[in-house]
């Protein structure tokens, strides 16, 4: 049983849409207790994400949302959920739909890609509703163009940097030359060459790269076995995610660990599953184990598991509502939009700072040109 202190956080409602005849928003489905009349609550459409790589992906940012909103009891607020494919095109026509369903909104918080981002904040921009947007940070983010919409925050894993620490601690603590295990989805994605970059940069070496292809999953690693024993390198670096991830960790047991030396390294969900390695990994999430005590009783008094996208979720819900918690204003957009503006980052992941899309925000973008293939939210597809 999830348990959740509701008191002035009580209402949520999920506003559907239909795709027949065009896309429309239904009426909203109120599924709790309407929100309190003793104050006037914000009001915020919620976007949780579809994913077809990991199925529990939406609902555990949703949950850790509101479990991090849930730490402001006091605060009247409602929110009103949208699910977003997987596809950008009709993820953004979902939120914006819901958008237009809902005159009254203060802003808009959620799991938004760039590619969906940049669509839901050309929308947003009439009405001057600000965005809380919440992303893998995957690919390196586009420089801010004249006139582009500033009242966005965004709110990511940062895989990229991630895979940049991740770089220099398998230079440090196991070797020069790597080979890449990438999966079949990972591969167009900017953390995978920021990872090259970095190592490059450090001295390393990438002695081949594998891409897990779709066909036969008792072919999947074929040509990864052969890249590893004919290089024999110091580290496998190992870029995999949801059921592929598992098939890997098996293999590894299987093909891999009992026959060299080489190390494995990845980011921390390598640590979810068992490869009966002491693989390195780098990360802007800790494991259960490095958890903040507060928080992971938190996170168990509530029942909400420990993973990557609902510590993405609990993050922003108690940054935001910290933000709001200071506001002396009834609620507005202005009044968020300002707010959101001077918010810090606080939660289960780290205290740090953010900026707004501006000319003064850092994308910490290697010299060489990267190049973005997917246009997929990384973990959505």
């Amino acid at each position: 049983m999830t348990m959740i202190p509701r008191r002035h956080f009580l209402a949520s409602t999920s506003v559907a849409v239909s795709t027949t005849g065009g896309w429309s928003a239904a009426q909203a489905l109120v599924h709790s207790a309407p929100a309190p009349q003793t104050a006037k609550a914000w009001q915020l459409l919620a976007v949780a994400p579809q994913s077809h790589k990991v199925a529990t992906l939406g609902s555990d940012y949703r949950r850790g949302l509101e479990l991090g909103l849930a730490q402001r009891p006091e605060i009247a607020l409602q929110l009103h959920w949208v699910e977003a494919p997987p596809t950008p095109s009709r993820a953004a026509r979902s939120i914006t739909a819901a958008m237009d369903q809902l005159p009254q909104l203060h802003g808009v918080v959620g799991w938004m890609p760039p590619a969906v981002e940049a669509r839901v904040a050309a929308h947003a921009q009439p009405r001057g509703l600000p965005l809380w947007a919440s992303d893998t940070g995957a690919d390196l983010p586009a420089d801010a163009k004249p006139g582009q919409p500033q009242a966005v925050v965004r709110h990511s894993l940062d895989l990229c940097g991630s895979a940049a620490q991740l770089a220099q601690a398998v230079y440090q603590q196991l070797g020069p030359r790597a080979v890449l295990a990438v999966g079949h989805m990972e591969g167009g994605y900017d953390f995978v060459y920021t990872f090259e970059h970095s190592y490059r940069a450090l001295g390393g070496r990438v002695l081949a790269r594998h891409v897990g292809q779709f066909g036969p999953q008792s072919e999947e690693f074929d040509g990864l076995r052969t890249a590893v024993f004919s290089h024999r390198p110091d580290a496998v670096v190992a870029f995999y995610s949801g059921p592929q991830l598992a098939r890997f960790a098996h293999w590894w047991q299987a093909h891999a660990q009992s026959q060299g030396d080489w190390g494995l390294a990845g980011f921390p969900w390598l640590g979810d599953v068992h490869t009966g390695a002491n693989a390195v990994t780098a990360g802007a999430w800790p494991g259960a184990a490095q958890a903040e005590p507060l928080w992971k009783h938190r996170f168990e008094l509530a029942a909400v598991p420990w993973t990557a996208a609902a510590l993405m979720g609990a993050e922003a819900g108690y940054s935001i509502a910290a933000a709001i918690e200071n506001v002396t204003q009834q609620p507005s957009t202005s009044a968020l939009h300002q707010a959101w503006q001077k918010s810090v980052l606080r939660g289960p992941l780290a205290i740090r700072p953010h900026t707004a899309i501006s000319s003064r925000r850092v994308n910490n973008r290697p010299n060489t040109p990267l190049i973005s293939g997917w246009l997929n939210g990384y973990l959505q597809t």
